[in-house]
């Protein structure tokens, strides 16, 4: 499955890396590449896309239960997590988001910024690189806030990631997400800090429509499962509305990538759906 997956990602790069790079030469335009994604999510994962200066982004990420749990649970649709964010661009290469899932009770803040730009022209650069910050926080109840092993610090956590796009055709766009995150309080034997490399794709069939798809490879796996997810973007106006399956129920860096426990063999397959709208604050 990973051999196949490899494949599919890479074989647009091979095909078309040579004409690009022979209209690259003969162009004499200077322009910035834009939509090399769609959205700010890939489908869990962050895209190298930016919320634009004085746009607010609100974002529902939603997931059912597993497609395994049978008729009974309507296979999954009878359970279901949530998160909803909010994005806001404060220029067109900085943007703060916060947001809250239901899955682990968890709320999270970040920050994204673009440090360089793919361009063509005389100020030609191969790719976009994205810089993305968050910090997680656990709630908990009053209950056990007050007990004496309980310390604030310990339900913090975060994630930091370097974003590599590159749009290779008009059609075609690869990503690549190196990810450190690091856990203030693990069990006894785990690490700490935990090291990912993530594949992200986005195949674009129509003007509104596009294949995603999207790979994490745990470095220091412990207990968890690499997330492979798959998508597709559909866009209606104002709203971008994807619609994938994962074999993660969680949807926030932290939780998918390293605490993901289902197997696409088995069955442990989720359906979910994103949708966000843009709403324009200031001009």
């Amino acid at each position: 499955m990973k051999r196949i997956l490899l494949i599919l990602l890479f074989s647009p790069v091979i095909i078309f890396a040579q004409d690009e790079l022979i209209q690259l030469l003969n162009d004499d335009s200077n322009y910035k590449i834009s939509s090399t994604f769609k959205g700010v999510k890939i489908v869990n994962s962050q895209s190298a896309e930016l919320v634009s200066k004085g746009d607010l982004l609100f974002l529902i990420q939603h997931r059912f239960g597993p497609l395994n749990s049978g008729a009974y649970n309507l296979y999954g649709l009878d359970n279901a997590q949530v998160r909803f964010g909010l994005d806001y661009g404060l220029n067109d290469w900085f943007s703060i988001g916060m947001g809250r899932s239901s899955f682990l009770k968890t709320i999270d803040a970040n920050t994204k910024i673009k440090l360089l730009s793919q361009s063509k022209g005389k100020d030609f650069f191969p790719f976009s690189i994205v810089w993305y910050s968050s910090v997680f926080f656990k709630q908990s109840i009053w209950k056990e806030m007050q007990g004496l092993d309980y310390l604030f610090s310990d339900q913090i956590s975060y994630v930091h990631q370097l974003l590599v796009a590159r749009k290779i055709t008009s059609a075609f766009s690869l990503q690549l997400s190196p990810t450190l995150v690091h856990k203030n309080i693990v069990n006894q034997g785990e690490a700490n800090d935990l090291l990912s490399v993530g594949l992200g794709a986005r195949h674009k069939l129509t003007s509104k429509f596009s294949l995603n798809v999207e790979y994490f490879l745990q470095l220091n796996k412990e207990n968890s499962i690499n997330p492979l997810s798959l998508g597709v973007d559909i866009e209606t106006g104002g709203h971008v509305f994807q619609l994938h399956l994962s074999n993660s129920a969680a949807m926030f860096e932290r939780a998918f990538i390293h605490e993901t426990n289902g197997n696409w063999s088995n069955g442990d397959i989720y359906f979910g759906f994103n949708i966000s709208r843009v709403f324009t604050l200031k001009e």
